[in-house]
């Protein structure tokens, strides 16, 4: 098995989003000072979560498999 690596930084290339927070959204705000999410594993996978709304936003199963993940830190 190949051992990848798996980058700390920020590597982010689309963004989950609450629909009904970006319509509400303030003209001044973006979308990330805007967002109220949590993001936490359940017994599927992996859920984002509308904190202001109280609605699922995203949620991942993972059908049983586990995948490698990076837990670390990268400092500045």
């Amino acid at each position: 098995m190949t051992t990848r690596n798996i980058s700390a930084g920020r590597e982010i290339r689309a963004f989950f989003h609450c629909g009904k927070c970006l319509s509400e959204k303030p003209d001044d705000l973006s979308p990330r000072d805007w967002a109220s999410l949590e993001v936490g594993w359940t017994p599927l996978g992996l859920q984002v979560w509308c904190k202001r709304h109280e609605v699922n936003v995203c949620h991942i199963d993972f059908q049983g498999q586990k995948h490698p993940a990076n837990l670390g830190i990268e400092e500045d």
